[in-house]
């Protein structure tokens, strides 16, 4: 009787004994980590990344891991997101005669699986959206840093022996997007003195545009803004304001494409002019403007932004802005950038002595920098 007791429980030992690891591998599968200190995110290949989710807009999601930086992924390759804090989802709502915007934005703790968003907010009630009614979702505190992201590229060639020449470059970019409305502002400079006496180049174009949304991707460019100062294009200084709508072409994991198109108005002053010809010229415009930027490897990108202005002859007729970029990650946040640009006046207006500027002016950027 005693030999069948303890061979039972040697047999219930057993059993336990090889089902354990079993037992184990599942809690282990199922287990999901607390997002105290971090945001957490789950593929559908089981694998889990910590860091801070930035943003999911038109199937994609941003998100800042602790080990591979910045890294986007579509939703559908997305098992599971947790944040620790608050993100802001704007869910599209039908446009009625009661609503002044196209989206709701709703506040809290994000949780996404069973490919569904699940919003807690601060007064515990719980909000269930599918992902087609999603326009956005940012993420992180409701603090003015978390909507901005930022770069700036300096570049220096210098020449000495027989020729002593020095050239400065500087490119810089700064975007603020909420989930409804987007902001950009864009730097270029280029400065070449030779023989410490004699300036070759010197060029300074700042432009802005501030964007609202109608819906995921359509949206009123609200206004938008140039300033342009190149002597050696006859130009003292040129500004330009317009409005138009764009739309967003392309925007997933690895590709943003934007285009917006519209009516303005230009004001330029010339550095000189001919006898008797006018000093000033103001014209109205049409406009097109192009943003396209594609990641060609995980640390190299593909910039191209065209800008083109219709206007009249007195202004130059025709005028665009083309440039396209190389930037490669160097280490952490340093990145080198490689920039072509090309600069056209279809008709450029004479010096003060008869000749005219080029139609078309070239120019190579390298530089280092920064990017937030």
């Amino acid at each position: 009787m005693k030999l069948s007791f303890v061979k039972q429980l040697l047999a219930l030992f057993l059993a336990l004994f090889m089902t354990q690891p079993s037992v184990h591998a599942e809690y282990l599968e199922n287990a999901v980590p607390p997002a105290k200190a971090f945001d957490w995110m789950e593929l559908q290949s089981g694998e889990w990344l910590k860091g801070e989710f930035k943003e999911f807009y038109s199937g994609s999601v941003k998100f800042d891991s602790d080990e591979m930086d910045m890294v986007s992924f579509d939703i559908e390759d997305v098992k599971q997101i947790i944040t620790k804090g608050n993100a802001s989802i704007s869910i599209e709502q039908p446009v009625t005669f009661s609503t002044t915007l196209p989206f709701k934005v709703e506040t809290g703790k994000l949780h996404f699986h069973d490919k569904k968003f699940y919003l807690t907010k601060e007064d515990g009630t719980a909000l269930e959206v599918e992902i087609e009614d999603v326009a956005s979702i940012i993420g992180g505190e409701e603090k003015e840093s978390n909507y901005w992201t930022a770069s700036a590229f300096l570049g220096l060639d210098v020449l000495t022996g027989n020729t002593e020449q020095v050239t400065l470059t500087a490119k810089a970019n700064v975007q603020r997007r909420t989930a409804i409305t987007r902001f950009i502002a864009d730097y270029l400079g280029v400065y070449t003195e030779v023989d410490s006496n004699r300036t070759t180049a010197d060029s300074n174009r700042v432009t802005g545009s501030f964007d609202i949304y109608q819906t995921a991707h359509f949206f009123w460019r609200a206004a938008s803004g140039e300033f342009l100062r190149d002597p050696f294009q006859n130009i003292a200084h040129k500004y330009t304001v317009a409005v138009g709508a764009g739309y967003d072409i392309i925007y997933t994991a690895k590709t943003d494409w934007t285009v917006t198109v519209g009516p303005g108005y230009q004001h330029t002053t010339f550095d000189t002019v001919e006898i008797n010809a006018s000093e000033t010229a103001d014209t109205a415009l049409v406009y097109l403007d192009s943003r396209f930027d594609t990641e060609l490897s995980k640390n190299v990108d593909f910039i191209f932004n065209y800008n083109m202005y219709l206007l009249d002859e007195d202004s130059g007729t025709y005028t665009h802005h083309a440039m396209v970029s190389l930037k490669t990650e160097f280490i952490s946040d340093l990145d080198f950038d490689l920039s072509l640009i090309w600069d056209r006046t279809q008709d450029p207006v004479p010096f003060s002595d008869g000749t005219a500027p080029l139609q078309d002016d070239y120019k190579t950027m390298i530089g280092l920098g920064y990017s937030y």
